[in-house]
């Protein structure tokens, strides 16, 4: 039997995809990442000189070269090819008009209005190739969709996380907004916009029409930012930073144990019950105080230091292996100890 991880003997689904890429930085070639891990051919185009202001980021030790790349570049830019274009010369121009002509998907990520002002925008792609889907991830959005008073503004991870509402829900209890490790202001917007063109994609091969797709940074965040909108419009509330502790569900966050963190979540009463059991104090499972969902979230201090009581005791390993499989538990892990899991291994 072969690999089920191997490459297949297309390449990928999306084998046959021609994808320009005019992108740069996090959110743009992210995007145009998965799709070349998908299988699509994708042309990377960059300016002239410095190219990508991504290529300087996190080179290695003692690599100075000014067209090397580093390591941040190549995590996101893997497997594409790449073209060096002057978009502001005529002759750059007329290679991207060409290329476009000859291509399936465009995607770039520029402020809004940049791409009109070169006559590379939408509608100037779309007479040459009506089939043309045209991806614009930018901060707030492109106007052709809505005209936002901040169009104009530049963005970048930090502030789509700020104005989107994810800062203003995480940190510390009582503490200052914190924005999220991983840059997901960009990452989140180029998983929407990498859906969103294969849906395009899809509609132009029945319909031999190409459209234009919209995503804006603010909004992506606002999406998956679920609670903080219906606490507001529903019950008036406004959420605040709520630590590592969840606000309608107890026990379910992190745990200091004697080497680390654990997370736990029992949001299911069955779990608390088998929680209290290997706790050794199964009184708990049906104390009124906690017995139900509802009961722990009233409670959440006491039942949050109820386990706190005990993961204080052990440490990661064995957290996991009293209850790995039985209620939700995750030790929180390093770098390290992520490339050395099991897991990892398993799943290539």
């Amino acid at each position: 039997m072969s690999d089920p991880r191997a490459p297949t003997a297309t390449g990928g689904p999306l084998t046959g995809l021609k994808v320009l890429d005019l992108t740069q930085m996090l959110s743009g070639p992210y995007c145009t990442m998965i799709l070349t891990d998908l299988g699509a051919r994708v042309l990377k185009v960059e300016a002239p000189g410095k190219g990508d202001t991504a290529r300087a980021s996190a080179r290695l030790p003692g690599n100075d070269d000014p067209k090397s790349f580093g390591v941040y570049f190549n995590s996101i830019n893997r497997g594409k090819q790449s073209l060096v274009v002057d978009l502001k010369a005529d002759a750059g121009k007329e290679i991207i008009r060409r290329l476009a002509k000859d291509s399936d998907v465009v995607v770039e990520n520029f402020r809004a209005g940049v791409m009109d002002r070169l006559g590379l925008g939408y509608e100037a792609l779309r007479d040459l190739n009506p089939k043309l889907v045209y991806g614009a991830i930018r901060g707030f959005g492109d106007p052709r969709t809505g005209e936002s008073p901040y169009a104009d503004w530049p963005a970048f991870d930090v502030i789509a996380q700020a104005m989107g509402g994810m800062m203003g829900i995480t940190g510390p209890k009582g503490g200052p907004p914190t924005k999220i490790g991983p840059g997901v202001g960009d990452l989140i917007p180029a998983l929407f916009m990498t859906g969103g063109l294969l849906a395009a994609v899809l509609k132009a091969r029945e319909t031999g029409q190409g459209e234009f797709v919209d995503v804006a940074m603010m909004d992506a965040i606002m999406a998956i930012c679920e609670r903080p909108l219906y606490q507001h419009t529903y019950f008036g509330d406004v959420a605040e930073p709520e630590g590592n502790a969840h606000p309608l569900l107890a026990p379910f966050g992190s745990f200091q144990c004697r080497d680390g963190w654990v997370a736990i979540g029992c949001p299911y009463d069955p779990f608390w019950v088998t929680r209290t059991r290997i706790m050794g104090c199964p009184d708990m499972g049906h104390d009124p105080r906690f017995a139900l969902g509802p009961d722990r979230a009233r409670n959440a201090d006491a039942c949050n230091a109820l386990v706190t009581a005990f993961t204080l005791q052990r440490t990661k390993d064995e957290l996991a292996d009293l209850l790995g499989g039985k209620v939700p538990v995750g030790p929180v892990k390093t770098a390290p100890e992520i490339l050395t899991d099991a897991h990892t291994a398993a799943r290539n």
